[in-house]
């Protein structure tokens, strides 16, 4: 049955809608709609006579009982599509209800199972989908049905497994209910497996690759790392998914490539072949700019070292001429990429102009919404990484949360950035609190131990018996999310710990991490959770050793800016696919980077936590509540 067609065709706005609900719930909406999508309605219902259902139920349950039982059972069925397909969802789950498995034959008991089972994938329900498709009379019925059938119910499992956060054992039943399948269900299949292997923890993809058993499995999950290495530049890219085909020239992968590949390929062709850079080289903000340079000259070096094609790059001073004069001067050398400018003022002239007559990376963002065609904004905006922690937050079932920020503007805006988030996926702020010099102090504010105290004071003064007391933190508090940077954090992380709140899971952002790992001092960090650049947490590639040999000391501070520059450099070639191609990503040195609605870089950034004062990898958690950490399963802090 054609399914929510015209919403699923609007893939821009489910990639909005992605952003006022949970994760878990929109990939299970998106789940829903390629699924049903897939399945037409059955001819043979329809030669049967089959009326449309009805719009009310009561009537639909009037028809029904009229009905001779077999007739009966065949349209509730079909009535239950009918209502699912609409988004009644109370309406199916009456007719599915309504039927009674054990007077069905086997073909209408599967026909049955499927339609109940993607019921409860739209009520997201995968246990119960699970517990469904187990039970012993259903899994005698698919082994005596004609393949078709029998191969429906094992892509229903796959949903399922996918909906419970089990990507892998997901994967292993697509790939091997492929074969079975017609080209039409074939190619919405393989479109799943992509998007799956897309969504899976980098360190789980790398474990399955090595660990596969499964051949044509073994080949997906190869492609797929080729695809999302951080640290590998397209040219590079393209050789390696040549090298792959060459080695797999059988492979359904093979056959037809994912759009993202061929959309890679295409973005080779069609890159520019003369960028102007526009960097502020003296001036306040020189230090950041010749970071940011370094790492774009990093990655084109890189690039012609390897025998691959780059383009003319000509850099521009931006601090020393008006940045609409040095614009026009670039376009008159012919540049047909402008990246730049870094200062804010600059970027916010350019984007007051009604056009731009090509596209323009700019390096930092404005607060505007509307933005001239060809403008695309790219930076490290923390309140990229507070949005990535409340999203995790809710995933892993947290809904209180308290929120810990240094005084100013900056930190309460990623304070913000965090509260909005979290709250539009159903979270709650209890407490804030911001910090200055008090570590102390502040946390026992927000842990409001002080009204605790009070109170034992209090019943102690109405007594002559000294009453021993306990203090104790507030308990609507599920986790802390902290803004702070390394310094700051040594000493709130402790001021927590000794405030009755060690149980409490803290979340950060990257600030809390100094770029150099420092087990002496970072000791006191031991626990913290942080989202951090690709860059800083995987330091052993070409491209980093290139940047040592060159810069021995690395850039101190400003090492994120070099791997924005790095990623600067990349987006050359791929802003066109990012923008054209739907659900594509650039994975960057700064994190997995795609772009929203009004061209803006949005970075998904990796999971690292603190350990024995040193950062350790960490993969997001399972749909279950548990994060898996190599092959032992952490159960979640004590709440």
């Amino acid at each position: 049955m054609a399914c929510y067609n015209t919403a699923f065709a609007d893939q821009r706005r489910l990639r909005m809608l992605n952003r006022s609900i949970p994760f878990a719930a929109f990939f299970a909406f998106c789940l829903l709609l390629s699924s049903c999508a897939q399945r037409p309605i059955d001819d043979s219902a329809v030669e049967a006579g089959i009326l449309a259902a009805p719009t009310s139920t009561d009537t639909a349950l009037t028809d029904l009982a009229g009905m001779k039982v077999n007739q009966a059972n065949q349209t509730a069925v079909s009535w239950a599509r009918a209502y699912l397909s609409n988004g009644r969802l109370d309406a199916a789950r009456l007719m599915v209800d309504w039927v009674k498995p054990q007077q069905l034959t086997d073909t209408q008991l599967l026909d049955w199972t499927t339609t109940k089972g993607h019921l409860l994938l739209a009520e997201q329900k995968p246990d119960d989908a699970l517990a469904l498709l187990s039970q012993e009379n259903i899994q005698s019925a698919a082994k005596r049905a004609p393949a078709q059938q029998a191969v429906q119910l094992e892509l229903l499992k796959a949903d399922a497994l996918t909906l419970k956060g089990d990507l892998l054992a997901s994967l292993i039943g697509r790939v091997n209910a492929d074969p079975r399948l017609s080209d039409e269900q074939s190619q919405y299949n393989r479109q799943m497996i992509w998007t799956q292997l897309m969504l899976m923890p980098a360190n789980e993809l790398e474990q399955a690759k090595n660990e596969s058993n499964n051949k044509t499995l073994t080949g997906w999950l190869e492609l797929a790392s080729l695809y999302r290495d951080p640290l590998t530049d397209i040219d590079t890219q393209i050789q390696h998914f040549n090298n792959w085909q060459s080695r797999w020239p059988n492979h359904p992968a093979a056959e037809s490539l994912p759009n993202m590949v061929q959309a890679l390929r295409k973005a080779v062709k069609d890159r520019p072949q003369t960028i102007a850079v526009m960097l502020p080289l003296n001036g306040p903000l020189s230090a950041a700019a010749a970071a940011v340079r370094d790492g774009l000259m990093t990655a084109y070096y890189s690039a012609l070292n390897q025998g691959y094609p780059v383009p003319q790059i000509l850099f521009y001073d931006s601090s020393s001429s008006d940045i609409v004069t040095l614009y026009n001067e670039a376009l008159g050398a012919g540049a047909q990429l402008i990246i730049g400018p870094l200062d804010k003022e600059q970027v916010a002239a350019l984007a007051a102009i009604t056009s731009l007559p090509i596209t323009t990376l700019t390096l930092n963002y404005v607060d505007q919404e509307t933005l001239p065609a060809n403008l695309y904004q790219f930076g490290l905006a923390p309140e990229d990484e507070a949005r990535q922690a409340a999203e995790q937050a809710i995933i892993e079932g947290a809904r209180l949360a308290a929120v810990l920020y240094p005084e100013g503007e900056w930190g309460a805006r990623v304070a913000e950035a965090f509260r909005v988030r979290f709250e539009e996926l159903g979270g709650i702020v209890t407490a804030r609190s911001t910090f200055a010099n008090d570590a102390t102090g502040s946390t026992r504010a927000l842990l409001d131990l002080g009204q605790s105290q009070a109170r034992a004071r209090t019943i102690n003064r109405f007594t002559s018996l000294k009453v021993e007391f306990e203090p104790r933190r507030r308990q609507d508090v599920d986790l802390v999310f902290l803004v702070a940077n390394a310094a700051q954090a040594r000493q709130l992380k402790p001021a927590l710990n000794f405030n009755y709140a060690s149980d409490l899971p803290v979340f950060a952002t990257s600030q809390v991490f100094s770029g150099a790992a420092s087990p002496d001092v970072d000791a006191d960090l031991n626990g913290i959770r942080f989202v951090d650049l690709p860059w800083l947490l995987d330091k052993d590639s070409p491209l980093h050793n290139n940047a040592l040999a060159v810069w021995p000391n690395g850039h101190g501070r400003y090492e994120r800016l070099f791997a924005m520059g790095v990623d600067a450099y990349r987006l050359h070639a791929r802003l066109s696919m990012l923008q054209t191609v739907p659900d594509s990503f650039l994975p960057g040195v700064t994190g997995q980077l795609s772009i929203d609605p009004q061209r803006r870089l949005v970075r998904q950034l990796q999971w690292a936590y603190f350990s024995r004062g040193v950062p350790q990898r960490m993969p997001v958690v399972r749909g279950n509540g548990e994060q898996s950490v190599g092959t032992a399963v952490v159960a979640p802090a004590t709440r």
